[in-house]
């Protein structure tokens, strides 16, 4: 179902069109912001969006980026920049090994890292909050590092700019 809503023009429709008693055609006046409506990111666009935005992976004990994850970021601003109605939630994990503390405190800043990152290729601030888990939703369950690696990780949920706003990517 393919939906769109469009900027609200109350100042014509209070108008009515009407021109002046001087004949000059009145300017339309623009909609109060609260009441402006943004275009919804077609569905289509939607599942573009979230093809994209897949889990970024982290080294140990870190929140450096790495080359691969600075490549799929840049693709994901790029995004972020065309479409500005979409807002996402960057989620920090980290694997189970380490205090509740120091994994929560490792997880924001991985989430940080990313949204800096995006911030620096051009998206807006108010496109992008961070949240952390720490260890706390592990992907995948064990103690070795298979496990390990597939937890530390960043997450993105696309919070806003669609009508179908889907989880997890």
């Amino acid at each position: 179902m393919k939906s769109a809503m469009w900027v609200l023009a109350l100042g014509a429709m209070a108008s009515g069109g009407c021109k002046k008693d001087r004949g000059v055609e009145e300017p339309l006046a623009a909609a109060p912001a609260e009441a402006r409506v943004v275009e919804a990111v077609p569905d289509d666009v939607v599942d573009g969006i979230l093809a994209r935005f897949a889990r970024v992976s982290f080294d140990t004990d870190s929140s450096a980026l790495s080359a691969e994850s600075k490549a799929l970021l840049a693709e994901n601003a790029a995004v972020m920049r065309t479409w500005p109605q979409v807002r996402v939630l960057v989620e920090g994990h980290a694997d189970e090994r380490g205090t509740t503390e120091y994994n929560l405190a490792l997880g924001a800043r991985r989430a940080a890292a990313v949204a800096q990152f995006l911030q620096a290729q051009g998206v807006s601030a108010a496109q992008v909050d961070t949240v952390t888990f720490g260890e706390e939703r592990p992907l995948v369950t064990g103690s070795a590092e298979s496990a390990w690696s597939r937890n530390r990780r960043v997450e993105f949920v696309v919070t806003s700019g669609s009508d179908r706003v889907a989880g997890t990517y």
